[in-house]
């Protein structure tokens, strides 16, 4: 399929978070753009997220430059998502080298390997009784992220982090066109939350969680589709997902190819350490 691809919508897949737009001024969400990577962080999270599209040749320097300034953020750890694709070639490797290590559990919303995934047809249609579309209110938004609270087994300090930032969060969902949450109900009740954040060329899937006694009755088919149905509205038909070892075998049956696989690496270092 990947060769049956424009160049741009490839890239797109297989970088997902260079095909988004940044947050605007003052948004609480915090990302620091470099050259061929970026660096994303909640303040007070317990972990930052590095996304890594191309590394420069003095890698060691820039990972010291990024452990330096998460430390001085309070941060202990960070995620580092690197695809196979990214540049130099063995990149995940040379990382692991410097003290990187696969990333623990498939927790957080984070695996050790995930797979970059797109879709470019419409998925199956919302099963009868399943409704999925973007939350409404500020009560539909706050049912949802408690799901994924729970279904991506969010440290307690993430949780009361959380609790104390639902109605910041909630004030920007509603003045940010390109990040929506979406909600899916099963009989009326919140069952589902799933994010798309709307880029150049697609819309990246993020946050896709089920209650799980509500699972195996359409919540997540339903999910894609509301997105899929956004994402078109929108003028750029094709969902993009980096899927770990749960999602992944859903999301091919509802029709997603894998373009690119990559690695999930944790860094750990202390909050006294400097370059």
């Amino acid at each position: 399929m990947a060769t049956e691809l424009s160049p741009a919508l490839l890239e797109a897949a297989l970088f997902p978070e260079f095909d988004l737009p940044l947050p605007p001024p003052g948004h609480p969400y915090k990302v620091r753009a470099f050259d061929g990577y970026r660096l994303g962080y909640m303040p007070g999270a317990s972990f930052a997220l590095v996304s890594v599209r191309r590394m420069p040749p003095d890698i060691e320097a820039r990972v010291a430059e990024l452990r330096a300034l998460l430390a001085a953020e309070g941060f202990e750890r960070a995620a580092w998502m690197v695809g196979e694709a990214a540049e130099p070639a063995g990149l995940a490797g040379r990382l692991q080298e410097l003290g990187m290590v696969p990333w623990p559990r498939e927790a957080e919303g984070f695996g050790a390997r995930y797979r970059n995934m797109l879709l470019t047809t419409a998925p199956a249609p919302m099963a009868e009784g399943v409704l999925a579309r973007q939350a409404e209110t500020f009560e539909e938004f706050v049912q949802a992220r408690r799901v994924a609270q729970g279904a991506f087994e969010a440290s307690e300090h993430d949780r009361e982090l959380a609790e104390r930032k639902y109605i910041e969060q909630w004030e920007w969902h509603e003045r940010m066109p390109d990040f929506k949450t979406f909600v899916a109900f099963v009989d009326g009740e919140v069952v589902g939350n799933a994010g798309a954040i709307f880029g150049g060329h697609a819309a990246f899937l993020v946050g896709g969680a089920v209650r799980e006694d509500a699972r195996g009755r359409g919540a997540y088919r339903a999910l894609v589709r509301a997105r899929w149905e956004a994402a078109v509205e929108r003028g750029t038909p094709a969902l993009t997902v980096a899927a770990g070892s749960m999602s992944g075998p859903i999301l091919e049956r509802l029709g997603f190819t894998t373009v690119g696989e990559g690695d999930g690496l944790e860094d750990r270092f202390p909050v006294s350490w400097t370059c």
